[in-house]
């Protein structure tokens, strides 16, 4: 047989244009013929006998594992100081087990599957572990480099020696050495990566150089590409080696193999990336080899920092006291999280005991690419959580960063919950308004219900408690009354402590605000009076001490209050038969009518899709159901919640028990008549209405409601329901303090160019901020928010103090200008850079390391941004649009098209979290004083700018830093006219960037600032300049050559070329403009 493989191998092309040849086509139907001869053989000879011949039943029972194999433990005679072995036995005289190809991987995965933990099981490179290494210490896994190309031709020459015939070569671990290496020898070899294993992982590795073959002096391996049906010529640029870690070593055997056969590393990586989330086994981590370079991809996750950058960044501040105002999930969440990053933290809580709302809350939490939702197989993306936050916030403000954040962090916040605090999120259920199953709780515990919600606050208190309790300090019964802060001379506003009980003081650094919302204030001087009187009166699922305390704290510093009249009804609370009069209600979770549970009104009829928005199920109710009324008691308008025995079982026996048993919330009915009996309504009617229903599921789709998810059925033949009465009651306040992506408090300002800012060390987080949830809250995302945003105002705080506040130390180069080093700086936020135009291009945030730091720079300056995509190191050089005074940030304006490059690519692919490194660089240093601007020593009296494209960037960082000279000017009406001139040029509409900000400006100092626009292809309808710049343009728009003049340019380097050749034959010398392309050496190379 190895011969005929020989022979089939010399005599078949390698090249893609033989594949059709005649032979090739023979080989193809002999392959056909004979299998269609085995199938038929298997199966009865009368052909409309469609069973399994005794054949086929015979083929079936050795063919399967189970029924062939047998492992177990082998006899060791009775003899207890041998260690027991374990073994494979067959259960049947014909059973074979062929192990190759990723069969070997399975067998991995099954041995380690019955082998007593902990294990460590490896078979030809393809590893497995489970439970910990008896040392104590991770397991470790070390990847070699793989072979050169010039060392495989010589062991394909070695091999060839030793009596191996080709064309085909298999090269051992022996034949890898090279000639004279001893196994000393090469454990003294640098590896390409250590990585550690976690319990279940699976490690399985693919390479180019696992067989050989040769051909007309050429190496190719045995793998080949599918999309070409060809052989992988063996060479620089390809792939050479794929190491991939999953829980299944099958599958990470599996797609080692196939990202190989993709040849090209930016599509292997692509497609693992696909791998990552919505599998039963998703990849864990990965190591990508080409040997140019040579080129190593990591998995990098969007937005999670690793654990090495993350240390560094955390070494450059210093220790900071931090207080923590209320101690929900948010409030713990920020403690924690500022703990772990070198902060002392003063937990503040006005009531007796911990937890507030967020130890109320049973729905769950939501989190899409987790590995629950991998290990339940369910698939998820970005795109269809952000989608679903978006729908469901419409009517409000749903900031598009903080939802971008919410989304791209939710991951590793259950991962956070799960794995650093150990609690068991491994249910999945879909709520109202979601496009998967994606939010998380845990399951029941000794056969009860755990509310999640007070899971995972106990849990989190608990470590306080054991792990930090040196630490962070809890002190409750401690209501904070006023926020402590000083104003400056500009209004800028510092929180310097809290006030507490009305007397105390105690200082701090920074001040966390995560007490909650307004849900239950029906003072008459409260916030629910003030934004939602309506609402007065209306039951609630809210605490007593959801007063919105920290809302007004925020107010009372000036902090900007968003949708305050956004208040969310849950459609079902649970309305108490024994206390109907209580407006305190129990929440009825989102996952009753997630496992199937149906609304019906008092006539027996169904009126809406139970899981349909929050809003939209709620507002059916008050306009489809009559009102609650007993024993002269008339309440809210209610609906009956119906539970069939299938979406009993599906929601929860155990957790149903405590509703129904211990609370007495749900009566039991024998069947559909004794429903309708307790309704009140005509049996007809609800039969006929559970008729449509199962018709509805039978089709997948309600015509009614649009339902077109059912979890479970229910008929009129159902029989042991469960029935509760249910209304609409205050569950949440979507409004509140506005906060940026980095949790820290805005104010609303008035001012040339921008309308917030931030007040120095005040800090937010959940329900008492607004911007995230927007008219209405996809459930499932109040917990998410406090620990997201919790954990990020909380390190944010932590880090508030550094030695300098300067974030770019400038160091001289050799030819005298000042440059920085590198330093790492965490991706904030992408935003559109205008509501009209702007389509290619985004401004991007960046973080600096402390929330007091400015960049150091000067107007004018640039820097370099560097950051790694599929191998590669990749730099891009932008002109920052934040002035260098902006505290905490540092903004630039980039391309979201081809045409910015790979930096561009590598920007798009990033997530709030990711990191990058940036360096200050050279530039044009405009110093801006309080009655003259300087440039080089001289003063200027007019600036023209000349900006191209992404150009306009430094031009909008020199328009605000003139804006507020001109603010500040003691005289600004002695300034001449038309001070500051700009002249923009863009290829089309959608280069445009900053157009509301050029025309604010404008309308806010018109006497001071013009600017003018030419598009090279403008739309129909265009009114300003059309073409490429031209002397005209320079005349009557910019400046006229002068002495105490300066032109500035940037924009793509022809532009910049172009534009110094027409400032010099209007009449301008190099000492009259600076251009970026040129650099500080313009006017001696000119």
């Amino acid at each position: 047989h190895s011969r005929e493989n020989s022979r089939t191998f010399s005599n078949a092309s390698l090249s893609t244009e033989e594949m059709g040849s005649p032979t090739t086509l023979r080989r193809q139907r002999r392959v056909v013929d004979y299998w269609r001869s085995l199938l038929d053989a298997g199966f009865a000879s009368d052909q409309s006998d469609s069973r399994v011949s005794r054949t086929v039943r015979g083929l079936l029972e050795i063919g399967h594992w189970s029924s062939a194999f047998s492992v177990g433990v082998l006899d060791n005679d009775g003899d207890s100081s041998t260690k027991q072995q374990y073994s494979i036995r067959k259960k049947h005289v014909d059973a074979r087990l062929d192990l190759s190809g990723i069969a070997k991987g399975w067998a991995v995965d099954k041995i380690a599957e019955v082998l007593p933990s902990p294990c460590w099981v490896e078979w030809g490179g393809d590893i497995k572990v489970r439970g910990k290494h008896p040392s104590g210490r991770p397991w470790v896994v070390a990847v070699p480099e793989p072979p050169k190309l010039v060392d495989l031709k010589k062991m394909v020459a070695r091999v060839k020696k030793a009596g191996q015939v080709g064309p085909v070569f298999t090269l051992s671990d022996e034949h890898v050495k090279s000639e004279g290496e001893n196994d000393e020898k090469c454990k003294d070899k640098e590896y390409l990566a250590l990585i550690e294993l976690r319990d279940g992982d699976a490690v399985a590795t693919s390479g180019d150089y696992e067989k050989v073959i040769e051909r007309n002096g050429k190496l190719y391996s045995h793998v080949i590409n599918p999309m070409f049906g060809r052989l992988l010529e063996l060479n620089g640029t390809t792939l050479a080696q794929a190491v991939i870690i999953s829980k299944s070593c099958q599958a990470a055997d599996a797609l080692a193999t196939a990202v190989i056969s993709k040849e090209n590393p930016a599509e292997a990586r692509e497609m693992l990336d696909y791998f990552r989330t919505g599998y039963r086994h998703p990849v864990r981590d990965f190591l990508l080899y080409a040997r140019q370079g040579p080129r190593i991809i990591r998995q990098s996750i969007p937005g999670v920092e690793n654990k090495s950058d993350r240390e560094r960044r955390l070494q450059r501040h210093k220790d900071a006291l931090v207080i923590v105002v209320g101690s929900g999930l948010a409030g713990m969440s920020a403690a924690i999280e500022a703990a772990d990053a070198r902060a002392h933290v003063i937990l503040l809580e006005k009531c007796d005991q911990t937890g507030g709302n967020s130890a109320k809350a049973t729905s769950g939490i939501n989190g899409w690419g987790t590995d629950t939702q991998a290990e339940c197989g369910e698939a998820d993306e970005e795109r269809l959580f952000e989608r679903d936050t978006f729908r469901s916030g419409l009517g409000g403000r749903t900031d598009y960063s903080l939802v971008r954040t919410l989304s791209s962090k939710s991951a590793d916040a259950i991962h956070w919950l799960k794995h650093t605090q150990g609690i068991p999120l491994t249910i999945l259920s879909q709520l109202g308004g979601h496009a998967a199953k994606r939010t998380h709780r845990a399951p029941p515990r000794d056969g009860k219900p755990v509310p999640i919600g007070w899971l995972i606050t106990s849990t989190l208190r608990d470590k306080i408690m054991s792990e930090y309790n040196e630490k962070i300090e809890i002190r409750c019964g401690m209501n904070v009354t006023k926020l402590i802060h000083d104003v400056d001379a500009n209004g800028v506003k510092t929180v310097t402590g809290v006030e507490v009980n009305g007397s105390e003081v105690i200082n701090a650094d920074a001040v966390i605000l995560a007490t909650g919302g307004f849900g239950c204030c029906q003072k008459e001087d409260g916030l629910m009076k003030r934004f939602r009187p309506d609402l007065i009166g209306t039951a609630t699922t809210n605490g007593h001490f959801a007063q919105g305390d920290g809302i007004l704290l925020g107010e009372g510093v000036g902090a900007e209050l968003l949708d305050m009249d956004k208040v969310q009804l849950h459609p079902t609370g649970f309305i108490n038969p024994f206390d109907p009069s209580n407006p305190t209600k129990i929440l009825a979770p989102e996952a009753i009518r997630g496992s199937g549970g149906i609304l019906v009104n008092s006539e027996g009829k169904r009126f809406v899709n139970e899981l349909d928005l929050r809003s939209v199920v709620a507002a059916a109710i008050q306009n489809n159901c009559s009102a609650y009324e007993d024993d002269g008691y008339v309440g809210p308008p209610f609906a009956w919640c119906i539970l069939s025995e299938e979406a009993q079982k599906l929601f929860g026996k155990s957790v149903l028990g405590f509703y129904k048993d211990k609370m007495g919330l749900f009566d039991e009915c024998e069947d559909i008549a004794a429903i309708s009996k307790l309704i009140g309504c005509q049996a007809e009617i609800l039969e006929a209405t559970l008729q449509d229903y199962e018709i509805a599921a039978s089709a997948g789709k309600c015509k009614l409601t649009q339902k077109s998810v059912f979890p479970s059925s229910i008929t009129p033949r159902s029989r042991n329901l469960v029935i509760a009465r249910v209304t609409p009651s205050i569950h949440y306040t979507m409004g509140g303090i506005n906060i940026n992506p980095s949790g820290e408090v805005q104010e609303k300002i008035e001012s040339i160019v921008g309308s917030h800012r931030r007040i120095r060390n005040l800090f937010a987080a959940g329900e008492v901020t607004g911007g995230v949830h927007g008219g209405n809250r996809l459930g499932g995302n109040s917990l998410l928010e406090c620990v997201v945003f919790g954990r990020i105002a909380g390190e944010r705080a932590a880090t508030i103090k550094h030695e300098d506040n300067v974030m770019f130390n400038q160091l001289k180069s050799d030819d005298g200008h000042s440059e920085s080093a590198w330093v790492p700086v965490t991706l904030r936020e992408v935003r559109n850079t205008d509501e009209k135009y702007g389509m290619n291009t985004r401004e991007v945030r960046f973080n600096l390391h402390g929330s007091l730091q400015h960049s150091g720079m000067d107007i004018g300056q640039f820097i370099a941004l560097r950051g790694e995509l599929d191998g590669e190191t990749l730099h891009g050089y932008f002109s920052p649009i934040t002035r260098p005074t902006d505290e905490g940030v540092i903004g630039i304006l980039a391309r979201a098209d081809e045409k910015g490059g790979p930096i561009a690519q590598l920007l798009e692919l990033s997530r709030p979290g990711s990191v990058f490194y940036m360096c200050a660089q050279g530039g044009l240093r405009l110093t801006f004083e309080k009655e003259r601007i300087l440039y080089r020593g001289k003063e200027i009296k007019q600036i023209g700018l000349l900006a191209g494209g992404t150009g306009i960037a430094p031009m909008i960082q020199i328009m605000r830093a003139y804006g507020h000279y001109v603010k500040d000017h003691p005289n600004p009406e002695k300034l001449p006219p038309f001070q500051l001139n700009l002249i923009y040029a863009c290829e089309t509409v959608g280069d445009l960037s900053y157009m509301k900000i050029l025309s604010t400006v404008r309308d806010q100092i018109p006497s001071q600032f013009r600017f003018y626009v030419k598009l090279n292809k403008p739309p129909i309808g265009w009114t300003d300049g059309v073409g490429f710049v031209e002397k005209y343009d320079i005349i009557n728009h910019l400046v006229q050559p002068s002495d105490d003049t300066l032109v500035v340019m940037c924009g793509p380097p022809i532009f910049e070329d172009a534009m110094r050749k027409l400032l010099l034959r209007i009449g301008f010398n190099a000492n009259q403009y600076y251009s970026y392309a040129e650099g500080d050496h313009v006017a001696t190379r000119v």
